[in-house]
């Protein structure tokens, strides 16, 4: 839109949220909601984007740049919540010499879309009004502010709940709280207005009544889908508002190519990218810088956060994968965790009940079963058996694990680091491995075994004179 900026207002402290963080920074899809419509206005408005806040401006700002960095935005502080108009007035100070339209939105309310306020712009032109606001109509309109009509239809004012009187209770259109305003009209109205009678504090509802009364005209665009309009006052409406969020974020991808059968239970937060041909199973959460590359598959229940993965890995069910980087062709799990530092590479694979963490997995190694692997560097082509384990903290200190190409590791291996087992060495079962390990030798440490013929009879016969 030309020749408009944009206002939202950030001030709800949230204390139906029963939090000590501000509902502005309740995080949908990874993003805080004030974040929404923020972006929303500055990818429909030409001019500044002021956001108004009150003891968790710092918050605010710092959480709004570090989405939506942009040389529009601007940031005010309403010292004290005496009102919706109040805070406009506060953020019109970021505003001084600006004129034209100022759209104004709710930082609680993040569903709305560009194209209702496509609608807004379209309907103040069309119209010559000099307010147009969305609005909608609901058989449960209490907590609302109702549109005022007269006899004939014409927009009159919009009333707060509390400053109803008893035959306007009934009314069922109401007002959504999201504006387009010119700037002129908006000023001499802040200029004049006084606290509502009940309230007593500056409402920005009035202005609309104040524009009617100076022979201006007022706009409703009535919505039909409430639900773009839903605010967030509690925890209960920001579920609902994440799953319409969910929602329209699974959609694009699916559309972009991404399958998912159940996409009502994937969560993909906005900061993630998915290649297409890649599957998405039931409860699927990708979080944070995580991209999935082309043609993966992530199994049920599966965690992903801060990891790369590459065209063609396949993560089976009820696995964690934590700033990993798992190259192309790998395989991972199922109930496997990676955590910080875990590099797989090209084909490398690890399966059931395998934690790793600080390691490198060379490519077409594999660690399929029960296994620890922390601080170490593994080769290409190496089998780590069942129940290995780098024992790599002595209480103290982290040491490393060196594991050259081609080694063949036994089941219940013990790697006490700092060792180092040389390419294609072979370490036998049950082998605790404390000293370096040549290349291409067989290391073994047991306790020579001793079978003694008779025993189970010989029990036998002492359990039955106990």
């Amino acid at each position: 839109m030309k020749n408009v900026s944009a206002m939202v207002l950030a001030g709800g402290r949230g204390v139906r949220m029963h939090s000590a963080t501000s509902k502005m920074l309740m995080p949908i899809l990874g993003r805080p909601m004030v974040v929404f419509p923020t972006r929303l206005a500055l990818e429909t408005v030409d001019g500044p984007v002021v956001v108004v806040s009150g003891d968790f401006i710092a918050e605010v700002e710092a959480a709004v740049r570090a989405e939506a960095e942009d040389s529009r935005l601007r940031f005010a502080r309403q010292a004290q919540p005496l009102g919706t108009a109040d805070a406009v007035k506060a953020g019109l100070a970021a505003l001084d010499g600006v004129e034209g339209w100022l759209l104004i939105l709710n930082g609680d309310v993040p569903a709305v879309t560009s194209s209702l306020v496509d609608r807004l712009a379209e309907m103040a032109e069309e119209k010559g009004a000099g307010i147009v606001f969305a609005g909608f109509k609901t058989d449960d309109p209490f907590g609302y502010g109702r549109v005022l009509f007269d006899d004939s239809g014409v927009i009159q004012a919009i009333r707060e709940q509390k400053e109803l009187k008893q035959e306007e209770l009934s009314y069922k259109i109401v007002n959504a709280g999201i504006y387009l305003v010119k700037l002129e009209l908006l000023r001499a109205f802040l200029a004049q207005v006084k606290p509502a009678e009940k309230q007593r504090e500056y409402l920005l509802t009035d202005v609309v009544e104040f524009i009617v009364a100076g022979g201006g005209r007022a706009e409703l665009l009535l919505v039909k889908d409430a639900d773009e309009l839903q605010g967030v006052n509690n925890r209960v409406e920001l579920a609902a508002v994440t799953q319409r969020i969910r929602s329209g974020r699974n959609r694009a991808l699916m559309l972009a190519g991404v399958g998912m059968p159940h996409p009502e239970s994937v969560d993909v937060e906005f900061s993630v990218t998915v290649g297409p041909d890649t599957v998405l199973e039931a409860n699927v959460a990708l979080r944070g810088k995580t991209s999935v590359g082309t043609g993966c598959r992530i199994g049920n229940g599966t965690i992903i956060e801060d990891s790369r993965l590459a065209e063609g890995v396949k993560v089976l069910p009820y696995c964690v994968l934590e700033s990993s980087d798992i190259g192309p062709g790998c395989g991972v799990g199922p109930f496997a965790h990676t955590r910080p530092g875990t590099v797989l590479q090209k084909g490398a694979k690890i399966g059931n009940f395998v934690e790793t963490k600080k390691t490198v997995l060379g490519e077409g190694s594999k660690a399929n079963h029960l296994s620890y692997l922390g601080d170490a560097s593994i080769g290409a082509a190496v089998n780590v058996g069942a129940g290995t384990i780098t024992c790599n903290y002595d209480g103290y200190s982290k040491f490393k694990t060196v594991i050259e190409d081609g080694v063949f590791i036994g089941s219940d291996t013990q790697l006490v680091a700092p060792v180092t087992v040389g390419k294609e060495a072979v370490i036998a079962a049950g082998t605790t491995v404390t000293r370096d390990v040549p290349p291409g030798a067989l290391a073994i440490s047991r306790v020579d075994q001793a079978n003694r013929d008779g025993y189970a009879e010989l029990r036998k016969q002492r359990k039955q004179k106990r």
